[in-house]
């Protein structure tokens, strides 16, 4: 465990020190955006998500496929709103339905190579390959667990929505708010191709991008979802503030990892304590 946890804090400690040497080449390695092979979070960030309520617990109509955030006091609302990326990870985890909750997470990470310890002891919360998925049955629960894990894109930056609304309307526009954002399944790819397509083959630091971001309404059958829509507006120059953030955002990442690899150890330990016990059963029968 201590070899795994280092090692994430490293890539997070290399991140963090190229962003504040200006260091291009590298920053753009350490963020995941060199192409590879050539909730709220703990700390209190806002989280940017996309509204899918018709209406408030009061009974005020909301827009479906808006833009909502917490700003500090009542959630905020907006067609479209303009992000600043700053630090950009990967994270797997399990939604419970039932028990309305996560099941599993794993720890975060730059990229989406290697392991990702989670905190039921396991890799990815029980993701296979595709090449494991193909050897299995289609009944068989394993498939039918990895199916049901998610691969999260967290993005970390800085947020502006001049034209962000409380439910009834009222402006409350958002001006510079540190934020995060997951972006899982139908919202993944958009996020990940235009950062790709958009910005790393055309050499754009994504800490230096002002991308707007609207949403895109489809139809699958009877069910109605959204997707966000990016688009490059402009870019700027990194500021001394940018660094002190990028360095908070580090930190929240490494508070989620060392929680996760402490939970991963517990895990990891009861199943070895589980394993003796019926060993021992075996050995006594």
């Amino acid at each position: 465990m201590g070899t795994e946890l280092q090692t994430l804090n490293d890539e997070l400690d290399n991140m963090v020190a190229a962003f504040d040497t200006n260091d291009v080449e590298t920053l753009m390695k350490a963020s995941g955006q060199a192409s590879e092979g050539g909730d709220t979070p703990k700390m209190g960030l806002p989280r940017l998500t996309i509204n899918y309520d018709t209406e408030t617990d009061d009974g005020l109509p909301l827009k479906r496929g808006a833009w909502r955030i917490w700003n500090g006091n009542a959630p905020v609302y907006a067609d479209a709103v303009n992000i600043r990326p700053l630090m950009r990870t990967y994270e797997w985890s399990l939604w419970d339905a039932e028990e309305r909750k996560f099941a599993a997470k794993s720890v975060q990470k730059p990229s989406m190579s290697g392991e990702f310890p989670d905190s039921v002891g396991g890799n990815k919360c029980g993701r296979l390959s595709r090449q494991e998925e193909e050897g299995l049955s289609s009944d068989d629960p394993r498939l039918l667990l990895s199916k049901s894990v998610a691969c999260n894109q967290v993005i970390y930056g800085i947020l502006d929505a001049p034209s962000a609304t409380l439910a009834d309307g009222t402006p409350s526009p958002i001006e510079g708010m540190a934020f995060v954002a997951y972006f899982k399944r139908s919202g993944f790819m958009p996020v990940r191709d235009f950062i790709e397509n958009n910005l790393t083959r055309k050499k754009i630091l994504m800490q230096k991008a002002v991308v707007e971001m609207s949403t895109e309404k489809h139809k699958k059958g009877s069910v109605l979802y959204w997707t966000p829509k990016l688009s490059l507006v402009k870019e700027v120059s990194i500021t001394d503030e940018d660094k002190e953030l990028m360095k908070k955002f580090a930190e929240t990442v490494r508070g989620h990892n060392e929680s996760v690899m402490g939970e991963f150890k517990q895990a990891t330990k009861a199943s070895v304590s589980n394993d003796d016990l019926d060993l021992s059963s075996r050995l006594a029968g």
